[in-house]
């Protein structure tokens, strides 16, 4: 067997490049935000306080992502840089789907430029430090997709049951998937040969997997878990009572819109600056195959989105953040296939400029403003807290409940990692809640009418109202002040 430096000496220099890339994304976007942070972001911690009762559903969203979290934080003792690997994980995992699948079309060459374009996106990299339910969606939709072409291509049992599987993680992420699932069914309507797959056994097959994956959540939600969802979809998706027409039918399609357009034109502007030459309908078949179904797969959610923002519904921007995983494929396909080294130098010199300067706006942003997001010091900020319940009641804190962000950074952080309920996401109070009636607790949140709510909640079992003032900055910003709202809660006399 060859040494590694052999085998990386022998590699093209297309391939060897990306994998330098990779590396660099894994290490340098794990090594920042573990430098400069003082505690994980809000999606991260609510995250792990879903993650910490591994129950087989949630309010907000399928379980799939508190699993990971949960397995990640017992599995690393609860320290911070593991998450931020984590993320970096599904980039770049993402980023060898993105390669796989652009093979299916496109030369090798071509295929390591359309794993390289999400460097010039910002979904993967900027925002990447955050570890939430889309961050699994960066690679487990490229893997669907790649499945997907496959079982299309070969009709082999393989690819049918592993797109089943995909499908089904896919799923365990994010309801939003079937939009993708969607982009696939366009896609086997473009051709007579595709049609007739749609009869065949390969689809009930990749269905059947599917289902096998999310059965056990799928029987959480039949068995009341959906009601819980519903309730919380129709929150978020309402638009604000006495909002104009504009905000209600135009101002979220248009953001939506004009988000898309802002992620296109900067990959387009990486190829076109390298290439000098404009881009043109491929007439290569395969690549002409790339081109039409990056735009299926990127257009059907799109376009959905776009139909639900003018129908009146609440569309959000990160729901676009899993959608441009097809781009560089399209960006490909469309830009001659013959690259000069010269071309190939501009563009490698492209990435690595745009990853230094992501890297530098990300650090200087981060040093020189304090966020209470990022800076809030947890660590001391929970110690305290839990001491001064110890010293109240003579016993450990082993549970609490909050807002998600304090019930994140509760689990994570405090003495004994007790567990964390979200007050106002009803499956975490299904869970957590007979625990807090029977022994008692802390309720702790940023927000005063947290513990309103906990008043309504428990009853005359909520004593001992207070707050807490304490200090955060970040290391070149202002320092800030930050009022948390406290109460103890008394088991015992719960009713």
């Amino acid at each position: 067997m060859k040494p590694l430096p052999q085998i990386v000496r022998d590699m093209p220099p297309a391939i060897r490049f990306l994998g330098v890339i990779m590396l660099l994304q894994l290490a340098l976007w794990t090594l920042i935000p573990d430098l400069l942070f003082s505690i994980l972001p809000l999606d991260t911690l609510e995250a792990i306080a879903w993650g910490s009762g591994f129950s087989l559903g949630n309010a907000k969203h399928p379980p799939l992502t508190g699993w990971i979290a949960g397995l990640t934080a017992a599995a690393a003792g609860h320290a911070d840089w593991p998450f931020y690997l984590l993320s970096q994980i599904c980039v770049v995992g993402g980023m060898a789907f993105i390669y796989l699948l652009a093979r299916e079309f496109l030369r090798r060459e071509s295929s390591v430029l359309a794993a390289l374009t999400p460097q010039f996106i910002l979904y993967y990299n900027v925002t990447s430090f955050e570890f939430n339910v889309n961050m699994p969606m960066l690679l487990l939709w490229p893997a669907a997709a790649l499945f997907f072409v496959r079982a299309c291509k070969r009709d082999r049992l393989r690819d049918w049951i592993l797109l089943g599987v995909a499908s089904g993680l896919c799923l365990l992420c994010k309801y939003y998937s079937s939009l993708l699932f969607a982009a696939f069914g366009v896609y086997l309507l473009t051709s007579k040969t595709r049609r007739r797959l749609i009869l065949s056994a390969g689809p009930w097959i990749a269905a059947a997997s599917c289902f096998l994956v999310i059965l056990p959540h799928a029987m959480w939600a039949l068995t009341g878990g959906l009601a819980m969802m519903e309730a919380y979809v129709e929150g978020r998706m309402a638009t604000r009572a006495g909002a104009s027409w504009f905000k209600r039918h135009l101002a979220g399609s248009l953001i939506i819109l004009g988000n898309a357009i802002l992620v296109v034109v900067i990959p387009l502007g990486a190829f076109w600056l390298s290439k000098l030459e404009r881009p043109r309908v491929p007439a290569e078949p395969e690549r002409r195959e790339g081109m039409l179904f990056s735009l299926i797969m990127t257009g059907v959610p799109l376009l959905v989105l776009t139909v639900v923002g003018l129908s009146g519904g609440n569309v959000r921007t990160m729901w676009l953040v899993p959608v441009f995983f097809p781009l560089g494929i399209l960006l490909a396909s469309l830009f001659p296939a013959e690259w000069s080294e010269k071309q190939w130098k501009r563009f490698r010199i492209s990435v690595i400029v745009f990853m230094a300067l992501a890297l530098i706006g990300v650090a200087v942003g981060n040093m020189a403003h304090s966020s209470l997001r990022k800076h809030f010091p947890a660590d001391k900020f929970t110690a305290e807290i839990s001491a001064m319940y110890r010293e109240q009641t003579g016993e450990p804190l082993e549970a609490m409940a909050g807002d998600a962000w304090t019930a994140g950074m509760f689990r994570h952080y405090a003495p004994g990692h007790p567990q964390g309920c979200i007050l106002r996401n009803r499956s975490e109070l299904d869970r957590l809640g007979p625990t807090l009636q029977a022994h008692g607790g802390l309720i702790v949140s940023d927000k005063e009418e947290d513990i309103l709510l906990a008043m309504e909640l428990f009853g005359e079992s909520v004593t001992l109202q207070t707050s807490y003032d304490i200090d955060y900055r970040s290391l070149f910003g202002k320092k800030r002040k930050k009022t948390i709202h406290l109460a103890f809660l008394d088991g015992p006399a719960a009713k």
